[in-house]
């Protein structure tokens, strides 16, 4: 009965101490600002590498990714921004930082499997390891002062691995008047822009280009996806006086798969060589409701 108790009690101490780590991390991250580098590999099908700068106070930061397709975006009380020389315009769809996914992980309703005290790069860190259905991250921060220096994130449809390579403590206000420099706009994007932006980010390789056809603007979006096929994409509004029918049967002549879809007051007609069901699962995907 003895032993019982001390085996209880031990697993009890255990899990409150590794608890104590999440916990003072979760609010150490909530008031850090800080100044720094980072490389973000993508291990897929299609391995990609980005260098961004992070300018971050809590919660809120600007990511300036610098190569190789330099792009620079703000996340700002909850909402993503595009930044644009001195403007900072409302995205048209979230865009989503992995590591400000794992902090709302561990903060909601993550499963922790692990924290380990490690050394990594010469310094004292723990190394955290959460769970949740459809991915596992595996963080190492550091003991003094609680910084994310390496997260990695594994999916079934690959690997995301976040390196940082200088962190500097600043300020608050060293963010603060970086903002205050910037113009906000906080309109609602034209559905328009929004619909290019979800196809543009879901596609690799994008062009755009547009063309009049009897006095109607369409825009055209063309790309690879599912992942080595090419597609076209045109996009007009739907008050105008062209038949998304007519640009399908135009593109089926040819002999491509094609389909339409009605997103609010957009029409999109996408062409491709790809099975017409996988064309509509990728649509659904990106879309969701259509």
């Amino acid at each position: 009965m003895r032993s019982f108790l001390f085996i209880v009690v031990s697993s009890l101490l255990v899990t409150y101490a590794f608890g104590s780590v999440v916990t003072d991390f979760i609010t150490s991250y909530a008031s850090q600002s800080i100044d720094a580098q980072r490389v973000v590999v993508e291990e897929s099908q299609s391995p990609k590498i980005r260098y961004e700068r992070v300018l971050r106070c809590g919660k809120n930061e600007v990511i300036d990714v610098i190569a190789p397709d330099p792009f620079e975006w703000a996340l700002l009380d909850g909402k993503s921004y595009i930044i644009n020389n001195d403007e900072m315009k409302l995205s048209p769809a979230t865009i989503v930082d992995i590591e400000q996914r794992f902090v709302q992980i561990l903060s909601a309703t993550s499963t922790v499997i692990s924290s380990t005290s490690v050394v990594y790069q010469g310094e004292s860190s723990y190394e955290i390891t959460a769970l949740t259905r459809n991915a596992t991250y595996i963080a190492v921060i550091g003991k003094q002062p609680m910084l994310l220096k390496y997260l990695k994130v594994k999916r079934s449809d690959g690997t995301i691995s976040m390196i940082y390579t200088s962190i500097s403590i600043v300020p608050p206000d060293y963010f603060n008047n970086f903002i205050k420099g910037l113009k906000i706009d906080s309109a609602t994007p034209e559905t328009m822009e929004r619909v290019a932006w979800k196809i543009i980010s879901n596609i690799k390789n994008a062009s755009i280009a547009s063309m009049d056809i009897n006095g109607v603007t369409l825009t055209i979006i063309a790309g690879m996806f599912l992942p080595q096929e090419n597609f076209i994409s045109y996009l007009f509004n739907s008050n105008s006086n062209i038949s998304p029918q007519f640009l399908v049967n135009q593109f089926k002549s040819q002999g491509y798969n094609s389909l339409s879809i009605k997103y609010e007051n957009v029409y999109v007609v996408f062409a491709t060589k790809v099975k017409i069901d996988d064309l509509r699962v990728w649509i659904k995907k990106v879309f969701n409701d259509q």
